[in-house]
């Protein structure tokens, strides 16, 4: 069995990341969808450079080229029929409009990241595979739809690269929960500041679709950058901690966190699991990693990852990572409770202030109250008796 979570997702038939669909159906598939593609990055024990890809069949090197006729960059792309492949050139081209476009193309160019266009699987827009370091773009969408996916995709490759080989399956459930919600409150950040850009370019098609998938999103950027400056650190950091208020949504990556550390620790070898599930990040690292805007770090302080505001876990998902944790101590004698260090929903939407651990702390401190409570009065009852 592999510790590849693509390869796991893959075999579970959960389909890749899907963004920008507007009906409310089509909204709940897109997120489902934009999980496993998430995971896939955080989980990817290899990511592959494209060195010698100008060599293989289908593969060319083209350019950028900006409005001005420029050329900003070369990028790797698939050129497979020619009026795809004539689209993706439109698509690299016209996000050169934005200077959040450019900044992720240029890093798209020097990770040698390969661009494709065509088949995406059914009802996915596109995705980012970082174990072949390639974004596909499913030509069956509009462009304004697959623009705001470009960039959104193109920063999963930027935070691959920025993370290395650091996050795998011998992260904790809480770590690797840390880095996927990061990764994509950092991506939907970055996609937002492009398509406000391209609006402020007279291009306002992949804001207005993004105004209508994460409107509390779109909100905090543009009151950040009316407040702060739209190329302030601040206003990326409010936009990406907006993010984490949708928590239904980052219930479905915890859910299928869940569902893999269950998997794999009841099916995975005996020499697999001696490493698994054990090790942890550190935050301030990994947010200095990720939250990265025109080459500088917007967000430092990984603190802001572990509050409750963010490493929020509702209840019955907490109960699902139990189970995992007897599992893998079936197997090796050994737990994974890091679960336990983060802060329950209540079903109305509240976070406790108290994470699970501290909750079964005054649990027991109760108990423990009562039942010497319960000795006194027992005690206090048989001294009337006699």
């Amino acid at each position: 069995m592999s510790n590849s979570v693509s390869e796991f997702f893959s075999k579970e038939g959960i389909k890749k990341f899907k963004n920008g669909a507007k009906a409310f159906a089509e909204r709940q598939a897109v997120k489902v969808a934009a999980v496993s593609m998430v995971l896939a990055g955080a989980f990817a024990s290899n990511v592959r450079a494209h060195t010698d890809q100008t060599q293989e069949s289908g593969h060319v090197t083209a350019y950028a080229i900006t409005e001005k006729g420029d050329t900003l960059c070369s990028y790797l792309a698939e050129r497979t029929d020619s009026a795809s492949f004539a689209r993706l050139q439109g698509l690299v081209n016209n996000a050169t409009k934005s200077k959040t476009g450019c900044e992720i193309l240029q890093n798209i160019s020097k990770q040698n990241t390969l661009l494709s266009m065509g088949d995406a699987g059914s009802n996915t827009i596109g995705y980012f595979a970082p174990d072949e370091n390639v974004i596909v773009l499913n030509d069956c969408f509009d462009d304004p739809t697959l623009q705001s996916c470009l960039v959104h995709e193109g920063k999963h490759s930027v935070q691959s690269f920025a993370l290395g080989n650091s996050v795998n399956a011998s992260n904790t459930f809480y770590t690797n929960t840390l880095i996927s919600r990061v990764m994509e409150a950092d991506a939907v950040a970055t996609q937002t500041k492009f398509s406000y850009e391209m609006a402020q370019a007279g291009d306002s098609a992949a804001w207005k679709s993004l105004q209508e998938e994460h409107k509390g999103i779109t909100d905090t950027f543009e009151a950040g950058a009316k407040k702060y400056g739209q190329n302030k650190k601040k206003t990326m950091r409010e936009t990406m901690l907006a993010w984490y208020k949708d928590k239904a949504y980052a219930g479905l990556y915890d859910q299928s966190l869940a569902q893999f550390h269950t998997r794999f620790a009841a099916n995975a070898s005996s020499e697999q699991l001696e490493d698994a599930f054990c090790e942890s990040i550190n935050t301030d690292s990994l947010i200095r990693a990720v939250c990265q805007q025109g080459g500088k770090t917007y967000a430092k302080d990984g603190g802001l990852l572990t509050r409750p505001e963010t490493a929020y876990l509702s209840r019955g998902i907490y109960f699902e990572t139990k189970v995992a944790s007897s599992v893998l101590e079936g197997r090796t004698g050994r737990k994974d409770i890091s679960a336990s260090f983060m802060y329950p929903v209540e079903k109305d939407g509240t976070v406790s202030k108290l994470t699970y651990v501290q909750e079964n702390q005054v649990k027991l401190k109760q108990e423990k109250q009562s039942a010497q409570t319960q000795m006194v009065v027992n005690k206090l009852k048989m001294d009337k008796t006699r």
